[in-house]
């Protein structure tokens, strides 16, 4: 005997027979399926019991299945996009992500599509969100609905806003667009300074911070929201000066300045780790809302590492230099690309709550960045490093020219 009940999203099924043959384990399997509203994951489970029969080698098996399917419904999902820093291409390849999943996404990015930076990475990449079925929009965060004509979305990630005067018309839009679920990409550099690193989720946080402002009103106005708070991230397609700083000095053979002892530990995430974390949230509502996340990789690095790992990547020796920069009377935030101190979060809630996994890794990623380096010629260009030898005059090191 055998019954099928079906009704979005689940399915029962169970099945009683008398001449199936032994089976002596259990077994899961997979069905899935994909349309252009929703995707839709199957698990199925079987239990078998087998009783020989004292009087013949037939077997009376009873094999229950049980059926359920977990609807992954495609979002329209708004991305709030900066036109500045190293957080512009978390949006980008967000975006990618999303697309690559089937969700719908339109990219709002601040200012005018004529601007200067738009001629920058990731902006002069857009066509690849484009070409990927999504859209592109320039306008004011202020003004949202009008710079998306009016259209609605299940899904606002703010990653523009840096203090509630900024972001509090992109929350206020959402909310009365009927967005089910706000997503904010604030900073781990909100976190007070700890004796104890790493840093994580639910650590004590500045409160004079304009990300804290903005992470209490999404709380206040949202039923569905997470945070994500990023450290350093590299990748193709960033503008900010991270990985490249080092180069800049590996390939001109000049000393690599490194504030303090160097073992100060930080991190540095892939971006594709950041976007990965970003569409789980989508993909699973439930399990991110109300969530705070550190959206960094798993592991630290050392100051002296960066610079050893990119000298590698670029298949150069290194000469590391270290000063104090009071001694000197140096700003070390003006000479030097990443805080001289331990900073550095692990990202505790997006594996416990998410199933995430990172995929950052330094030596590999380096590499491909070095690629990039050369390709745009960047290694050729002529650099200034007038800070670097005042520096140096100061530690009366002498400057190879």
């Amino acid at each position: 005997m055998a019954m099928l009940a079906s009704s979005s999203p689940t399915l029962l099924f169970s099945a009683t027979s008398s001449n199936l043959l032994p089976i002596s384990h259990s077994s899961t399997l997979r069905l899935s399926f994909s349309s252009s509203l929703q995707s839709s994951s199957f698990s199925i489970s079987s239990t078998f019991s087998s009783h020989p029969s004292l009087t013949s080698k037939r077997f009376a098996n009873h094999a229950t299945f049980s059926i359920s399917a977990s609807a992954a419904e495609k979002k329209k999902v708004l991305i709030v996009n900066t036109n500045s820093g190293g957080h512009a291409v978390i949006g980008f390849y967000f975006a990618k992500e999303l697309l690559g999943a089937g969700h719908s996404v339109t990219i709002l990015t601040v200012g005018d599509e004529s601007s200067d930076k738009m001629k920058k990475p990731p902006f002069n990449r857009f066509s690849e969100i484009v070409s990927a079925g999504g859209s592109t929009v320039w306008g004011s965060p202020a003004d949202v609905g009008s710079a998306v004509g009016g259209e609605a979305f299940d899904v606002v990630l703010d990653n523009n806003g840096k203090d509630l005067d900024a972001s509090r018309p992109v929350i206020d839009w959402a909310k009365s667009a009927g967005a089910k679920q706000f997503l904010f990409i604030s900073s781990a550099g909100i976190y007070k300074p700890t004796d104890e690193p790493p840093h994580v989720e639910g650590d004590a946080v500045k409160a004079d911070a304009g990300h804290v402002g903005v992470e209490k009103y999404i709380e206040e106005t949202f039923d569905s929201w997470a945070v994500f708070r990023p450290q350093y991230m590299l990748g193709s397609g960033n503008n900010k000066d991270c990985e490249e700083w080092f180069f800049d000095r590996i390939v001109r053979d000049r000393p690599v300045l490194i504030p303090g002892s160097g073992l100060q530990l930080t991190n540095i995430s892939h971006v594709r780790d950041l976007s990965s974390m970003l569409t789980l949230a989508v993909e699973n509502p439930d399990a991110a809302s109300h969530g705070i996340f550190n959206i960094v990789s798993d592991r630290a690095v050392t100051l002296n590492g960066i610079a050893k790992l990119c000298a590698q990547a670029a298949g150069r020796a290194v000469n590391i230099v270290h000063y104090d920069p009071k001694a000197i009377g140096i700003d070390a935030k003006k000479a030097f690309p990443f805080r001289n101190v331990h900073f550095y979060a692990e990202p505790r809630a997006a594996k416990s709550k998410l199933g995430w996994s990172s995929t950052t890794n330094l030596p590999e990623d380096l590499k491909e960045r070095f690629e990039e380096y050369i390709k745009i010629g960047r290694d050729k260009k002529a650099i200034k490093f007038e800070l670097d030898d005042k520096i140096l005059e100061a530690l009366k090191v002498p400057v190879s020219v």
